[in-house]
């Protein structure tokens, strides 16, 4: 689903206009990553976590030509889905 068709479902959902839904899921996202920006987590009951998780720096392989280069530390967003929300999405 891209956005444009997310945001006429949401918005047929909670009947506000699209671009009303529009502007509020652009400020969603914002506001996530701000927060992530800032080093805190989000904690969505019945959904799930988003947190940043650091990835140290390693020796990686060159697919092509097979040589070592180092792949330099990270931080990286990760979303850990509740146990509802899983179950939800199973059945």
């Amino acid at each position: 689903m891209k956005k444009a068709d997310f945001i006429q479902k949401l918005s047929e959902e909670i009947k506000h206009s699209q671009k009303d839904t529009d502007f509020i899921v652009d400020k969603f996202i914002e506001v996530i990553v701000a927060t992530l920006k800032k080093g805190d987590e989000i904690a969505l009951p019945d959904f799930g976590k988003l947190i940043l998780k650091k990835k140290p720096a390693h020796t990686g392989r060159n697919p092509i030509t097979g040589e070592s280069i180092k792949v330099p530390a990270k931080v990286v967003p990760q979303f850990k889905a509740s146990k509802h929300f899983k179950e939800a999405v199973a059945s």
